[in-house]
């Protein structure tokens, strides 16, 4: 690797968690409480960047903000993501609202800022400089009538920026500046096609933002969660919202790439792609709030996927729209956020063999079944497949959960979700009279004696992350969590004391054990606490009938969101945000024990 120092500008990068997320349902734009629009992929999730400032100071960036303070306090316009981010200082109160039209069909791929003074006068300066392709690109700028189209020769589609105010244009770079009193507006946008449509041309800036409140509204207006932490459960949903792909009926894991999991280290990932295990996790998450139409369209999705592959099994991660070109590539010219290279696009995980990814699949459709239209006999059809597939791989090595990119091997996940996809199959099957292969039921049984052969370990007590190990994994938290066994039973109550002596760090969990380079793949500082495998634990706790220390925690990890309610990957021990972010798998896990805490509350503490 390139070791290249980091840029003396370390200490200008936000911090994680300044970062807030706004979108449309095919993209998401990160910005942060410097005013910067900072990580922006056009037009679509996986798209190559237009703003990648987060990852080198140098990649692009559109920043609008007050002369009277350098950062703002951020919050969502409430039930929506919509931003607003505030500024105070030298006599005056600015807000600066930022939002991707959504709602009708008739809205272009368009980002809107809306800068008002609120009280006093002060300075509005906004720039906008563009670094397509990751920043590999060739940017081109003119104005044209009223506004700037930048271009890279015809690799990404021109972009307009318009602005209520005369704009400037120096190189590449488009800037205005206004002195506006109380009450006055600079309004920007920038549109991301090469039509001459827009909304200040169309003059209706106002009527879009108020179509896009109502959008955001109507559509959490669906959650029929009413328990504790419910606005920070509503933010949750409303994140992961932004991350679904509303033409294609795939989520992503993250919007975002190159955000590092520790700082300075190379652990820094592409997640911009459905990973079938997180999407099926999500989609799950999301029935249980009462939104359904997201969980038939990945129905749809994930049938797609099964019956393309032919005899192949189902890929464990893939574009939205269903492509697997995610070849894995270091774009060693970003120096990364804070030091932290190399910057990866790609992901190569997609070429590894992933044996639980059948049960997160399998067991979410099989709750779908339940609150949604029946399953029709083409998609079980598809799933059929995807059990003769568990069964004919679950004993099979691996690189895990985790994407361990050292040699596979046998890991309690892979084993562990594998039996999930052979019950949920037969339980689903017995219920509706589907037809079931025998071999489900006999495999079931199989692997739940391999299970308690090849992973118990009594020397330690403890169920272990691969066969026949000594070293004890947070996946092991997914066992009662996935109906294999009860919080209480001998074994896992044995194991959960494990991972609290070698795991837990108050309400922080890590994933595992220190394994060594060999079996990560990696090098480099340590990484932070996984959000996801703390609230797992937090969640099991209140299971166990630990509810008034899971309370306690819950609230402790719940003061550690960002100020406007979202979760990074990691958390190191002061609350630091590490890797790529929002995540999917943080604010499902977040959902999931919110649930399970109101329900231990109504259940007397009693353990279920």
């Amino acid at each position: 690797m390139d070791a290249r120092p980091a840029s003396p500008e370390t200490a200008t990068f936000p911090a994680i968690s300044d970062y807030s997320a706004i979108g449309n349902l095919e993209t998401v734009a990160m910005i942060a409480t410097n005013g910067a629009v900072e990580l922006f992929c056009y037009p679509h999730f996986d798209s190559p960047s237009i703003f990648a400032a987060a990852l080198d100071r140098c990649a692009g960036n559109f920043t609008l903000r007050p002369a009277c303070a350098a950062a703002g306090v951020q919050n969502y316009v409430e039930g929506t993501n919509v931003l607003v981010t505030r500024y105070e200082g030298e006599g005056a109160v600015v807000e600066v609202t930022d939002f991707m039209p959504i709602g009708t069909s008739d809205d272009t791929n368009q980002l809107v800022r809306i800068a008002r003074v609120v009280e006093g006068e002060t300075e509005i300066r906004a720039a906008c400089q563009p670094a397509f392709n990751y920043g590999r690109g060739r940017t081109a700028a003119r104005a044209v009538d009223d506004h700037i189209v930048f271009e890279d020769g015809g690799v990404t589609l021109p972009m307009r920026l318009a602005s209520t105010h005369p704009l400037r244009l120096d190189g590449t770079t488009a800037s205005v500046s206004a002195r506006l009193g109380a009450g006055e507006e600079l309004v920007m946008v920038l549109v991301m096609d090469d039509a001459e449509r827009h909304l200040l041309k169309d003059g209706d800036v106002h009527e879009a933002l108020a179509r896009t409140v109502d959008y955001w509204r109507n559509w959490l207006g669906q959650c029929t969660y009413d328990g504790p932490w419910r606005e920070m459960v509503l933010r949750s949903a409303l994140a992961l919202k932004l991350m679904f792909s509303h033409r294609h009926g795939a989520m992503v894991a993250a919007p975002t790439f190159g955000l590092p999991e520790a700082i300075g280290g190379e652990r820094n990932w592409d997640y911009r792609y459905c990973w079938v295990r997180d999407s099926a996790f999500t989609i799950y998450a999301m029935l249980r709030l009462g939104f359904y139409d997201e969980a038939d369209k990945y129905r749809a999705w994930i049938r797609d996927r099964i019956e393309e592959r032919g005899e192949e099994t189902i890929g464990l991660m893939y574009r939205v729209d269903g492509g697997i070109d995610l070849e894995e590539e270091e774009l060693l010219h970003l120096s990364g956020y804070r030091g932290s290279r190399p910057v990866r696009i790609g992901n190569a995980a997609f070429r590894q063999t992933q044996l639980d990814i059948f049960g997160e699949v399998v067991d979410t459709l099989y709750i779908a079944q339940k609150h949604i239209t029946p399953m029709d006999a083409r998609t079980w059809r598809a799933v059929s497949r995807l059990v003769d597939d568990a069964c004919e791989t679950w004993c099979h090595p691996g690189s895990g959960f985790w994407e361990m990119r050292g040699e596979p091997t046998r890991f309690l996940d892979a084993h562990l979700m594998s039996w999930v996809a052979m019950d949920r199959a037969v339980r689903l099957a017995d219920r509706t009279g589907l037809p079931q292969n025998p071999a489900w039921r006999a495999n079931r049984d199989r692997v739940e004696e391999t299970i308690e052969r090849d992973f118990w370990n009594p020397s330690i007590g403890a169920y272990t992350q691969t066969a026949h190990g000594n070293k004890v994994d947070a996946t092991a938290l997914l066992m009662p969590l996935m109906k294999y066994t009860d919080t209480t039973a001998p074994r896992f109550a044995s194991t959960l004391s494990r991972i609290e002596d070698r795991l837990v760090n108050g309400p922080l969990v890590r994933r595992y054990e220190d394994v060594g380079e060999d079996q990560e793949g990696v090098d480099g500082p340590p990484e932070g606490h996984f959000v996801a495998c703390s609230f797992w634990y937090i969640e099991v706790l209140a299971r166990s009938g630990r509810v008034a220390e899971a309370q306690d925690l819950f609230a402790r990890i719940m003061a550690m969101a960002s100020p406007t309610g979202l979760f990074a990957e990691e958390l190191d021990p002061s609350g630091r945000h590490l890797g790529n972010t929002p995540q999917a798998l943080s604010h499902l896990a977040m959902i999931s024990t919110a649930l399970a805490l109101k329900r231990a509350s109504e259940n007397g503490g009693q353990p279920f």
